[in-house]
């Protein structure tokens, strides 16, 4: 176990992993996203945006500098030398960045939103996956997204399965019902890992 309980919240897109941190969020939990991470270490200026332009071209950057992410997301979604040649390079980084932020934390247990988790591993003590029917997931993602069926279809297929996401849980909020059910279930949730915690 690590120094502080950290969980990591995952889960497929549109299953409502957002909403479910922002309910522990307001419980007093300290939530580190990694897609906010992500997007911190690939600002201009940065070493790893330097390195992408470099190997993508400059396609994948805006007239201001910026990252592309709607251009690099084309150049490696059919491509997985490109797509595992860009996680070589963020992922360590993001890592490192997760870890400095965990120790920083004051509540009692820290959750980090990892949307792409794949294994149970360090720092991590339990993971708590959001889950939703896939077909939910791909209506979400249609009316969220303003993306055709196929194109919902597509990116959802390209993630890791459901029912390997759900191998690796210690805990699963399955969200199909009403924000009150949500809110219910995630305070359950709080207080079990309060109690781990040695807060209860």
């Amino acid at each position: 176990m690590s120094k502080k309980l950290t969980i990591v919240l995952t889960g497929g897109i549109a299953s409502g992993k957002s909403l479910v941190a922002s309910k522990f969020a307001r419980l007093g939990v300290h939530i580190v996203e990694q897609d906010l991470i992500s997007r911190e270490i690939v600002e201009p200026g940065t070493a790893a945006l330097e390195r992408i332009a470099d190997h993508f071209g400059s396609a994948v950057l805006h007239d201001d500098g910026t990252l592309n992410r709607a251009s690099l997301r084309r150049r490696i979604f059919d491509d997985s030398r490109e797509r595992r040649w860009l996680e070589r390079l963020l992922h360590p980084l993001v890592g490192k960045r997760t870890i400095e932020m965990i120790a920083m934390a004051t509540s009692s247990y820290v959750i980090v939103v990892n949307p792409l988790l794949r294994s149970r591993h360090d720092p991590y003590d339990l993971v708590l996956v959001v889950d939703a029917p896939v077909n939910v997931q791909i209506e979400r993602t249609m009316a969220r997204d303003n993306v055709s069926r196929k194109q919902a279809e597509a990116i959802v297929a390209s993630q890791i399965d459901r029912e390997s996401r759900l191998s690796i849980a210690d805990d699963v909020i399955v969200n199909d019902g009403g924000l009150d059910e949500l809110t219910s279930k995630t305070r359950t949730l709080h207080q079990r890992y309060l109690c781990l915690a040695g807060q209860t």
